[in-house]
């Protein structure tokens, strides 16, 4: 049986939909009634996961967008608009990553990190509240964070600020908005079997220390699923969190209690 009893927010836009976190979201969202928007600046990857939501009994469509571009996130917007009269849920999933000594850490580099981790978000939150606003609706949001948003990593300086930024615009969001009936929460997960883990593996000398490495990192002595970080989404949307706005979740396998 779908479960829609916990879930008050049933049109929801994902960014980064095309893969990892995104892509688990947008498939457990479809199992519980959601009809989605999913946005990625990744058309092909994400038509799969569109094709992956239908085939589980969602409406959806997908938007290609490039969500760091003002026009862009406008469009995602409009687009859930146009195809189903309101979008009441948002789940900022899209971010990039580079590993770098600050010190090496180009202007270029910086921009490029910020205007997608930061930026995209600032776009796709301010239009998703500016239509519930108008409209008089209640919404949830829940931005990912990080755990490289709560503490310091080596190489990690534009992504860690990129992290903190996020965090701390939600918790404004959460207070500015709640009396509008619009709640906003912080997701942070630690690392995560994504194919962005796969590319930083493959870039290392052993594979298989990094991956012992990062495992001994988090005591709970593993690394998480995708589906475990968007079951704490899914969560956040939800009426079972309606006293729940302005958290920072850590879904990091203790990682940040250490």
């Amino acid at each position: 049986m779908t479960d829609t009893a916990s879930t008050t927010a049933k049109t929801t836009l994902i960014t980064g939909a095309a893969s990892g976190i995104g892509a688990a979201t947008a498939l457990l969202l479809a199992q519980r009634g959601h009809r989605l928007v999913l946005a990625d600046i990744d058309g092909d990857h994400l038509g799969r996961v569109a094709d992956e939501v239908r085939a589980a009994g969602a409406e959806a469509i997908a938007v290609v967008a490039d969500v760091s571009k003002e026009d862009d996130a406008v469009a995602a917007l409009e687009a859930g608009y146009d195809a189903f009269g309101t979008v009441d849920g948002l789940v900022t999933s899209a971010a990039v990553m580079i590993s770098k000594p600050l010190t090496e850490t180009t202007l270029d580099n910086w921009n490029a990190l910020q205007s997608v981790n930061v930026t995209g978000v600032f776009l796709v939150c301010r239009e998703f509240i500016r239509r519930l606003v108008d409209r008089e609706r209640p919404g949830a949001i829940v931005n990912l964070s990080s755990i490289s948003g709560t503490v310091a990593l080596p190489n990690q300086a534009a992504y860690c600020a990129s992290k903190g930024a996020v965090a701390q615009l939600t918790r404004q969001i959460a207070v500015e908005y709640a009396a509008r009936g619009i709640r906003a929460n912080v997701v942070s997960p630690g690392t995560v079997e994504t194919r962005q883990l796969a590319t930083y593996l493959g870039s290392q000398p052993d594979p298989d220390a990094a991956r012992r490495a990062l495992y001994a990192a988090h005591p709970i002595g593993r690394i998480a699923e995708a589906a475990e970080v968007a079951s704490t989404i899914a969560f956040l949307l939800g009426s079972d969190s309606s006293f729940v706005t302005g958290a920072a979740l850590a879904v990091d396998g203790g990682y940040t209690s250490i």
